[in-house]
């Protein structure tokens, strides 16, 4: 019996890299050079979208269980909000990017997606002093 392959934390990452620009590029034309919030064009990180309890009412059969779990679970330290955006979403505890190509994702296969935007490219991050 052969043994499984195991791949590395780093291999792993690259990976999810990977998949990560090629499902965002997909859905918003944008490709990010890494799947972190900083990558992110500003445009896209203001755009409205639904709030968390809304697009569990709507997209709950759609989500996958971390990102419907992590939508349910507001912070509750968080000051409810009326106007919710990506970039607000990505705040939300334990949600992270993949949650977010899952939200992106259960709106565009529904129909419920707003128009892509022209995005720009985020600046380059600044390093630590």
């Amino acid at each position: 019996m052969i043994a499984p392959k195991t791949i590395s934390r780093q291999e792993q990452r690259t990976r999810d890299t990977a998949r990560f620009a090629e499902e965002f590029f997909a859905l918003t034309g944008f490709r990010p050079v890494a799947a972190y919030r900083e990558y992110l064009p500003p445009g896209f990180l203001a755009r409205p979208i639904p709030s968390p309890a809304e697009l569990v009412a709507r997209f709950g059969d759609r989500l996958h269980t971390r990102t419907s779990n992590a939508l349910r679970q507001q912070d509750p330290g968080l000051p409810k909000r009326q106007d919710w955006t990506y970039g607000s979403l990505i705040e939300l505890r334990g949600f992270g990017m993949f949650c977010l190509l899952d939200v992106m994702q259960a709106l565009h296969e529904t129909g419920s997606a707003l128009e892509p935007a022209p995005v720009s490219p985020p600046a380059t991050p600044r390093k630590g002093p």
